[in-house]
């Protein structure tokens, strides 16, 4: 199985760096991107089409799949990791959001959002799922950059990462551009293994 993760199209809150509601929409440029990325999701020729239920990840699902022979199913595993709505205007590299992804990932008490083990929890559901596809099966995830980026991290990996390997991830987040695609393949394989790999990032 084939499986294409793409991150939605441009939002003024990632122009901005700025965490947004659930609710936000693409700008132009973003819709422009998801058109431009069309044509190169309709040669992956998909089986299966997944969104997150976040609307920017769906306003970017109906752009590319607006010819495709493939009913989009909205999935909420695949949201953005849940933060606190408080955060919701704050920088990302802001000391807001950073005391709020140390306490995150050191388990520290915080208000409302999503803990590490929870969002852990959810991604395993996500993979749980798409392994049920059919083994010829070719899907695209329209999702978002700390989902994808912490979803690949975790593929064979049933543990929190280290700190160090945290660093790296984040700056992979910081970094994806919009509408990029990673592609990943999966074979079912024996019991204790892992049947995932990254065949391009």
């Amino acid at each position: 199985m084939d499986v294409f993760f793409v991150r939605h199209g441009q939002t003024d809150g990632n122009i901005a760096q700025r965490y947004q509601h659930p609710d936000t929409r693409l700008n132009e440029v973003g819709k422009a991107q998801a058109e431009a990325i069309a044509g190169k999701i309709a040669t992956l020729e998909p089986t299966h089409i997944i969104t997150s239920t976040q609307l920017r990840a769906v306003e970017t699902t109906r752009i590319i799949t607006g010819s495709l022979p493939v009913i989009p199913e909205t999935h909420a595993d695949f949201e953005e990791l849940r933060r606190p709505l408080t955060l919701v205007g704050a920088r990302y590299l802001g000391l807001t959001t950073l005391w709020y992804v140390v306490r995150w990932f050191f388990d520290w008490p915080h208000d409302q959002g999503e803990t590490y083990p929870d969002f852990l929890k959810r991604i395993k559901s996500a993979q749980a799922y798409l392994e049920t596809l059919p083994a010829d099966a070719r899907v695209v995830v329209v999702s978002h950059s700390v989902f994808t980026n912490i979803f690949v991290e975790h593929l064979c990996l049933d543990r929190r990462l280290t700190f160090f390997e945290a660093v790296k991830g984040f700056w992979r987040i910081l970094t994806l551009r919009n509408t990029a695609i990673i592609h990943l393949q999966y074979a079912k394989v024996g019991e204790g293994l892992c049947g995932w790999s990254v065949l391009k990032r």
